[in-house]
């Protein structure tokens, strides 16, 4: 029986620190390597629903680092010993 590539996208999103994740880690990096042309023929032999699928979990993953770095970030100036206040006023300053 053959995985679709999803399935085991997903069989392997199982897998904690296995092998075959860390693996599937290096291919999406050397993937964000390749050129624009590369990427959209490779793409093009992929079923819109599993491009679909692809930019939905990429787009959580996105959502979830995001927080991660703001949190990091919201540390980092608090022990800085800049206040919220500080920075929001910062801010309104520099856009105006």
């Amino acid at each position: 029986m053959s995985m679709s590539t999803l399935e085991l996208a997903r069989h392997l999103e199982m897998l904690d620190e296995s092998p075959e994740k860390m693996m599937f880690g290096k291919l999406l990096t050397e993937l964000s390597g390749m050129s624009e042309d590369r990427i959209q023929r490779a793409a093009r032999q992929v079923p819109i629903s599993g491009l679909r699928e692809l930019v939905h979990q990429f787009n959580k993953i996105i959502e979830e680092r995001r927080g991660e770095r703001v949190q990091e970030l919201a540390q980092e100036i608090a022990d800085d010993g800049i206040s919220v206040e500080e920075l929001r006023q910062y801010l309104t300053q520099r856009n105006a």
